[in-house]
């Protein structure tokens, strides 16, 4: 199950190059991906509707996607422009239709409509001030939903265990809240790590409001972002391919040097450590039954895991379609959890 009528990341702008069309299986969906005349991108069901070959195998022609098979070619709009067997003249009846996604193109990545179709759409849930920071970007693939791989990003009890000998050195075992708001679709988190020296950790509530920006960032449905520094950020897409598997693309943003070459090679740099983070979270998470997380898998949860209650309760009323007084005054209140999901 998906959240509905939000846009997901799908892919990176850089897998699909002009005239070849290219396959992706996203959301449990076989995709062709492709682009126009005018580089503009496609998302499209990989099915022609003429004896249901895949188009990912074929040519782009004039801007149209050509079907290997007997040389269909179908519009950007998913219409039918040629059948080689009628003539160049002859009838393209209106059921030689290609199911065509809406989709989206900004911030380097491919962005695919979940949901019915808009009048108007939404803006895509990318964090808005990375304008002038340098990325690169790698990618992997892991045998866990994408679930699974975002409560892990969200984990800031894990680290000092998963992470020992890299960004959890220190032995900070004891989670002081982590403070935590939801506000829309947007969820985010203050680490309060520090060592056991035999004093319980702290509440949420107990917490002083944050004056400064948080350390967590979650934009649903699937944008993830670890923020380091001012100038340094690492920020993940989890791209879900079906129930077993997510493809993760995972970027460092810097902005300490910010000359295109050097920035980006930079960032490249501070990707080989991040591959290494990346990998110690994957046999972890990809050990974790059942494979889709919810709030019903009679898994709990104690006080530092908020982050990833939050995640689930509010995922769960975005595809339930829940408007709620209670999610209301959620928005701004770090308290605000179904205690009986938590166990002290």
């Amino acid at each position: 199950m998906y959240i509905p009528n939000v846009w997901y990341a799908i892919a990176d702008s850089n897998e699909v190059k002009p005239g070849k069309p290219y396959a992706f299986k996203r959301l449990g969906h076989e995709l062709v991906l492709w682009r126009d005349q005018e580089n503009r991108i496609v998302v499209m069901h990989d099915r022609c509707p003429h004896r249901s070959a895949k188009l990912s195998p074929g040519k782009i022609i004039n801007g149209n996607i050509q079907c290997h098979f007997h040389g269909f070619q179908y519009n950007r709009d998913g219409g039918c422009e040629l059948i080689p067997a009628n003539g160049r003249s002859g009838p393209r009846p209106k059921v030689f239709q290609c199911g065509v996604i809406p989709s989206h193109e900004a911030y380097g990545l491919i962005w695919m409509w979940n949901g019915e179709p808009q009048a108007e759409y939404p803006p895509v849930p990318f964090f808005d001030d990375l304008d002038d920071y340098v990325y690169a970007t790698f990618q992997t693939t892991w045998n866990a939903h994408y679930t699974r791989s975002l409560e892990g990003l969200l984990d800031v009890s894990h680290l000092p265990f998963v992470h020992a000998n890299t960004i959890g050195r220190g032995n900070l075992t004891l989670v002081n809240g982590p403070y935590t708001t939801l506000q829309d679709n947007e969820l985010r988190a203050w680490m309060s790590n520090q060592p056991d020296v035999g004093l319980p950790a702290l509440k949420p509530t107990q917490l002083p409001p944050p004056n400064k920006p948080a350390d967590l960032w979650l934009n649903f449905p699937n944008m993830w972002r670890l923020r380091l520094t001012d100038q340094l950020s690492q920020v993940i897409a989890a791209a879900p391919i079906d129930d077993d598997y997510v493809h993760l693309y995972v970027r460092t943003y810097q902005r300490f040097v910010t000359a295109p070459v050097i920035g980006r090679l930079v960032a490249e740099m501070s990707n080989l450590f991040n591959r290494y983070v990346v990998k110690e979270d994957q046999e972890i998470i990809e050990s974790q039954s059942p494979k889709i997380s919810d709030l019903n898998i009679g898994e709990r949860f104690i006080p530092g895991d908020r982050p990833i209650a939050l995640y689930l309760q509010r995922r769960r009323e975005l595809i339930l379609g829940e408007k709620s007084a209670s999610l209301r005054l959620r928005k701004t209140q770090p308290e605000a959890i179904d205690p009986a999901q938590i166990s002290a």
